[in-house]
C-alpha cells in the first residue's frame, strides 16, 4: 500500500512562542545518531557549475567531500551552501518513512531551498542539499521533493516568487540518502507560462515519475504542464501542457497520485462552475486523462443543486482501490461545508461514500487529508484529526488542534506535523494517533 504524501511546497518556520492546544516541552533532548547507524556524507558545499550545451539532457554524480563540477549550464556560480553544525534554520516540509528515519525541506528564515535528513526522530538533522547552483541575481530558490525512502528522494527548484520561467530546471536525485546526488535536466523552453511553479512530485517506482508545474491562471483556468520520466529522473517529456488537448487544464488541482507506471489519480475543484464533482484517472502514464463523474452522496437528494462541490487528497491502493475526500459547501452561503470520503474499488467505475466528522474541514490547499494504512483503517487529518477502523463507516470522537499541519504519519499512532499558528510555527511529533503532540526543536549536526 502506497501511503498518504504530501508533495507541495508549503511555507512553514521553525521556532514557535506559543501553540494553543498543544504542551510542547521547555527542554527536548537532541542526541546524537544512535551507535551503530552508518554516518552519511554529504555532498561538497563548494561544487561549482559551467555551461550547459543547448538540447542537452545531462546528468553527473556529486561526491562527497570534492570538487567534481556541474555539466555546464547557463547559470554560473557556486551552490547552495550547506548549514553549520548548530546553525538556527526552520523545518517547513517533512516526510518521516520510519520511527527514526526522514526527509525535511527548510533553510534559514522560512527559506525552502535546503533538504535535510534525520535518522533520530526528528530530534537531529543533517543538511544534505543538492548542489543546486545558488541564484545569483538575488533571487531566492524553493525546493519540492519527494522521497520514497530513507535511500531513495527527487528534488527540484523553482524560483520562489514564481514569476519567472526559467529556460530549464534540475531535477536532483539519491539513492544513498543524500551522500551523492546525481541530476537531469527538464527543457522548459517549449511551454509559454507567465510562472513556473512546481506543485505535485510523485514516483510510482525508482524508474517512473512524474512533476505537475502550475504555469498561470485565469477564467477559471489553471494552466498546467506534466513531465515524466522512465529512467528515474535522468531525462523528462514533456507529455502534457496547455498545448495538449485535453480537460485538465481547468480549475484548482488538488492532487496527484500514480500507483503504477500507467495509472495515476488527479482531483480538483471547479468551485461550482462546474456542476459536477470530478476526478481523473490516466491508464497511459498521464499523457491522456478520463474524467470520472462522482454521484451525490449517499442518502442525499439534488444535493449538487444545492452545493458546490470538488475533489481533494487523492489516495490510491491498487489500480482499481483508490479513496478521494470530496469538499462540499452550500450554494446559499458558501459557509457551511459537508466533506465525504468516497472509495472505489473497480477503478473509479462504481463509488460508495460515507460522511466525513461534521468538525472535519478541508483547507486549500488540503495540509492535513488523509492516511490511511489499509482500506479500512486510517485517520482524517486537519484541525481535528479522526480514525476510522471500518472505511469511515464510524470514526472516532476526534482531537483537536489550534495549529494548522502538514502533516507525515507513519502508522496510525506515530505522526509529526509541521504546525503553524498567526504566522509562528513548531516542529511536533505525536506517538497516540494525535491525542497529544509534543514540541520538537531539530538541531543541525555535521
Amino acid at each position: 500500500m502506497r501511503g498518504s504524501r504530501f508533495h507541495q511546497i508549503v511555507s512553514f518556520g521553525l521556532v514557535m512562542t506559543v501553540i494553543l492546544g498543544c504542551n510542547f516541552l521547555s527542554n527536548v533532548s537532541t542526541p546524537l545518531t544512535p551507535s551503530g547507524t552508518q554516518v552519511l556524507e554529504t555532498p561538497s558545499t563548494q561544487a561549482t557549475n559551467a555551461l550547459l550545451p543547448s538540447g542537452t539532457a545531462a546528468e553527473a554524480t556529486v561526491s562527497p567531500g570534492t570538487q567534481t563540477p556541474l555539466p555546464p549550464t547557463p547559470v554560473q556560480g557556486p551552490a547552495i551552501p550547506h548549514l553549520a553544525a548548530g546553525q538556527k534554520f526552520d523545518i517547513t516540509y517533512i516526510h518521516m518513512v520510519d520511527t527514526n528515519q526522514g526527509w525535511g525541506i527548510g533553510g534559514v528564515a522560512q527559506a525552502e531551498d535546503h533538504v535535510f535528513r534525520t535518522q533520530t526522530g526528528g530530534q537531529t538533522w543533517r543538511d544534505v542539499t543538492p548542489p543546486q547552483p545558488a541564484p545569483t541575481t538575488g533571487d531566492t530558490l524553493a525546493a519540492l521533493g519527494f522521497f520514497a525512502d530513507a535511500s531513495n528522494g527527487w528534488v527540484v527548484y523553482a524560483p520562489a516568487d514564481q514569476s519567472t520561467v526559467p529556460p530549464y530546471v534540475l531535477m536532483w536525485s539519491t539513492h544513498n540518502g543524500g551522500a551523492s546526488w546525481t541530476y537531469g535536466v527538464i527543457n522548459t523552453t517549449g511551454v509559454s507560462a507567465e510562472s513556473f511553479s512546481p506543485w505535485y512530485l510523485d514516483f510510482s517506482d525508482s524508474q517512473h515519475g512524474w512533476l505537475m508545474v502550475l504555469l498561470g491562471g485565469g477564467m477559471m483556468h489553471a494552466y498546467v504542464a506534466l513531465y515524466s520520466t522512465s529512467d528515474g529522473g535522468a531525462t523528462w517529456m514533456d507529455i502534457l501542457d496547455p498545448n495538449t488537448a485535453n480537460d485538465i487544464q481547468s480549475f484548482t488541482k488538488t492532487g496527484m497520485i500514480f500507483v503504477d507506471a500507467h495509472t495515476g489519480w488527479l482531483t480538483r475543484d471547479a468551485q461550482g462552475v462546474d456542476a459536477s464533482p470530478h476526478a481523473f484517472i490516466t491508464r497511459d502514464g498521464g499523457v491522456n486523462w478520463s474524467r470520472i463523474d462522482l454521484p451525490a452522496p449517499t442518502g442525499t437528494t439534488g444535493w449538487f443543486d444545492n452545493n458546490s462541490c470538488g475533489t481533494y487528497s487523492p489516495l490510491a491502493f491498487s489500480t482499481q482501490s483508490a479513496l478521494i475526500i470530496m469538499k462540499c459547501l452550500d450554494n446559499a452561503t458558501y459557509k457551511v461545508e459537508h466533506d465525504y470520503l468516497y472509495s472505489t474499488s473497480d477503478g473509479g467505475q462504481t463509488w460508495g461514500s460515507v460522511s466525513l466528522p461534521s468538525a472535519y474541514s478541508v483547507t486549500s490547499p488540503p495540509d492535513g487529508g488523509l492516511f490511511f494504512t489499509n482500506v479500512q483503517s486510517g485517520l482524517a487529518l486537519s484541525r481535528w484529526i479522526y480514525r476510522t477502523d471500518d472505511g469511515g463507516k464510524t470514526w472516532s470522537t476526534g482531537k483537536q488542534v489550534n495549529w494548522d499541519g502538514q502533516f507525515s504519519f507513519v502508522d496510525l499512532n506515530t505522526g509529526w506535523a509541521v504546525a503553524t499558528n498567526a504566522g509562528q510555527t513548531a516542529l511536533v511529533s505525536t506517538v497516540d494517533g494525535g491525542n497529544t503532540w509534543q514540541e520538537i526543536k531539530p538541531v543541525i549536526i555535521p
